[in-house]
């Protein structure tokens, strides 16, 4: 009995490396996930500066045109002042020539904010284009190894179960099913037994099952917990023979 409880033992540490490389490989799509939420991070930075220079460049063009139109106009009213034939006409025309004249200098301020906007745009563009490479390079490497990994866990995994089919074929039906059933709700389903004492839960041991323990003849169970106990001594001791 005590060879199963050993076998028992070396299945659950084979069960606990199986999870561990499950839940990695588990995890592989939301590793994939956030590195495509990160590449769609970069892209959409990058496309918003882009985006902020095009408006600022467009707010400059349309400043511009506005300007040229006023000139114009303001031109055009200068060459009517002689034209006029009553003060009324007069103070009328050089009302719209104030207001050409206060539409040409609020142009004026429009452009020069729209080329400092463009050149801030600029600036934060070039940082952008240097974040989304610096990003495209590292997500791309960090894909590249996630995708070795993704095959290595493969491997891994059929191998760690091929494993365990082979320690389970050495290991009696009824034991293995017993420890199947416990292993279902609790983890681990096998611990030891130090000083009268469940690991596993840190109940005290009643002595008469702790002396079957330490012998080794038959399966014990913990009366709290329910797992399946094994003496350290004797485990320690089986493995140095």
């Amino acid at each position: 009995m005590l060879e199963g409880l050993e076998r028992l033992v070396e299945l659950q540490r084979v069960d606990d490396e199986l999870t561990a490389l499950e839940e990695e490989n588990g995890a592989v799509p939301a590793r994939r996930t956030r590195i495509a939420e990160a590449r769609a991070a970069s892209e959409q930075n990058l496309a918003g500066a882009r985006a902020a220079l095009e408006s600022a460049e467009a707010g400059q063009r349309q400043a511009e045109a506005t300007l040229q139109e006023q000139e114009s106009l303001l031109q055009r009213l200068e060459g009517q002042q002689f034209q006029v034939k009553s003060n009324e006409a007069y103070t009328a025309l050089l009302h719209e020539m104030d207001q050409a004249r206060q539409a040409i200098s609020d142009c004026e301020t429009r452009i020069l904010e729209a080329m400092e906007a463009i050149e801030s745009a600029r600036a934060a563009l070039r940082s952008a284009e240097e974040g989304a490479r610096s990003s495209a390079v590292q997500l791309a490497a960090e894909e590249k190894a996630l995708d070795a990994r993704e095959q290595e866990l493969v491997r891994e995994i059929a191998a760690v179960r091929e494993r365990r089919g082979a320690l389970c074929a050495q290991i009696e039906a009824e034991l293995l099913a017993r420890y199947a059933k416990i292993a279902s709700s609790r983890r681990p389903a096998v611990v030891l037994v130090s000083e009268e004492m469940c690991l596993g839960c840190r109940v005290d041991i009643p002595p008469q099952s702790y002396i079957e323990i330490r012998r080794g003849e038959r399966v014990i169970t913990c009366g709290n917990c329910h797992r399946i106990l094994v003496h350290e001594e004797k485990l320690s001791a089986s493995a140095a023979s």
